[in-house]
């Protein structure tokens, strides 16, 4: 098994989702974003990979996602 693995075991409920599985989209929203802003150079690709980290680390990302 993968490590960390067992975090991704979630029941779906669409009423309560989970914390973790909001985390992720919040995550991908912003890297989404950077994205974005890295194509139009808004920013530099030395501040996209420190963004990348500190939303990684706001949003508390499994390791494989970054």
């Amino acid at each position: 098994m993968v490590k960390g693995a067992e975090f991704m075991r979630v029941t779906y409920n669409p009423e309560a989702p989970s914390p973790l599985i909001v985390n992720e989209i919040k995550y991908y929203m912003a890297l989404s974003a950077l994205k974005k802003m890295l194509a139009d150079s808004v920013i530099t690709s030395e501040n996209y990979k420190k963004a990348t980290v500190a939303i990684a680390e706001r949003y508390r990302v499994l390791r494989y996602d970054i």
